[in-house]
């Protein structure tokens, strides 16, 4: 407790200092985890081995009384109550509340992505039909006539199509009848 009257600057200056000079003693040790490339790595302070240090200055307990918000514990960044002071809002039980949700989070993300795979594999299931080509399940698809052939079937049809062009022999041009190469006769 700082008990001496001194201006407001140096009262902090003088808090500031006592807590550069026993840092070791109350801030406890940080704990990360591993983060995917851009989210921020989550974690929690250990602070085993440590002691909350706390601070007030006369004035304030006088105005507000032991239980005020009236404590400063070193590492926080405004005054708090006797029991927020102690506190230790960045240890393990806050990070493992924070997990917990991630992990439902990632948990229903996961449900919510195999209910859409399931409806989709119900849908695709409720519109197959059977090729009368080959006889094979047909699924939906773009481009596809209910009822009609397969996409394997098609594609061999087409490609059957487009050989059979190219096999046709190519009929040479036969001038007009009636003489001469431009279909007209000549005169004699």
């Amino acid at each position: 407790m700082f008990t001496k009257n001194v201006g407001k600057l140096a009262m902090q200056t003088r808090m500031s200092e006592v807590g550069e000079l026993t840092r070791g003693h109350w801030r406890g040790e940080w704990n990360a985890d591993y983060a995917p490339e851009g989210e921020r790595p989550d974690g929690y302070r250990d602070y085993k081995g440590t002691v909350p240090l706390l601070a007030t200055t006369l004035r304030l307990l006088a105005a507000n009384g032991p239980h005020g918000p009236v404590w400063w514990r070193y590492g926080r960044t405004a005054w708090q109550t006797p029991g927020d002071a102690l506190d230790n809002p960045d240890d393990y039980r806050a990070y493992s509340v924070r997990d917990q949700a991630r992990r439902t989070a990632r948990e229903v993300e996961l449900e919510r992505a195999r209910r859409e795979r399931e409806e989709e594999r119900r849908r695709m299931e409720a519109g197959k039909w059977v090729c009368p080509t080959c006889r094979r399940y047909v699924y939906p698809d773009d481009g596809l006539t209910s009822g009609g052939e397969c996409r394997p079937c098609l594609n061999y049809r087409e490609r059957a199509a487009a050989e059979a062009v190219q096999e046709q022999p190519v009929q040479p041009v036969q001038p007009p009848s009636g003489g001469g190469v431009f279909g007209w006769r000549r005169r004699t």
